[in-house]
C-alpha cells in the first residue's frame, strides 16, 4: 500500500476522531469494545488505472468502508441513531473531500465519494451495526 493511501486512511480516523460522535474510533476492526457507538475504518481494496494523460502515471481508486456499531433495544430507534450517525460521517467526510490535498477529482471518481450504508444482517438486539462504502481516488507515480 502507498504512503498516500496510508495517510488517506489515518485522516479519515482523524475526521471520525474529531468531531467526537463515537466513543471510539479505530483503523481496522474494534473488536468487542464496549465503547458504543463506535467506528472501524477498514480498507476494503485498491483499484488501479493507467492515467490517459500520462503514461508514468496511476490513478488509485481506494475502497473503505466504516462500520458503525451501536446498542439500542429499539428496533426502530437503532435504525433512526444509525441513520443520523451516517449522516453525520457523511457530513464530516464531505467537509475536506481532498483529504488534505491527497484525494483529487479524476476520469475514476470524484476525490472522495460516498458510496452505498447498508444495516448489517444477523446482529442480535440490542446490537446493531450500520455500514458506509467510501471511495478515494488519487494519483502516484509509476508501479502499484
Amino acid at each position: 500500500m502507498s504512503e498516500t493511501a496510508t495517510e488517506i486512511l489515518d485522516d479519515l480516523v482523524a475526521s471520525l476522531r474529531a468531531v467526537k460522535l463515537f466513543a471510539l474510533v479505530t483503523l481496522g476492526v474494534a473488536g468487542s469494545s464496549g465503547g458504543v457507538p463506535r467506528a472501524a475504518v477498514s480498507l476494503e481494496g485498491q483499484d488501479f488505472f493507467q492515467a490517459d494523460d500520462c503514461p508514468a502515471t496511476l490513478w488509485v481508486r481506494l475502497r473503505v468502508r466504516i462500520a458503525i456499531h451501536l446498542r439500542s433495544d429499539d428496533s426502530a430507534e437503532a435504525i433512526e441513531r444509525a441513520g443520523q450517525l451516517c449522516a453525520s460521517c457523511v457530513q464530516t467526510l464531505l467537509s475536506d473531500p481532498h483529504r488534505g490535498q491527497r484525494c483529487k477529482d479524476l476520469p475514476i471518481g470524484r476525490a472522495t465519494e460516498i458510496g452505498r450504508t447498508e444495516l448489517a444482517p444477523g446482529m442480535k438486539r440490542p446490537e446493531a451495526e450500520v455500514t458506509l462504502a467510501i471511495r478515494c481516488h488519487f494519483e502516484i507515480q509509476g508501479q502499484p
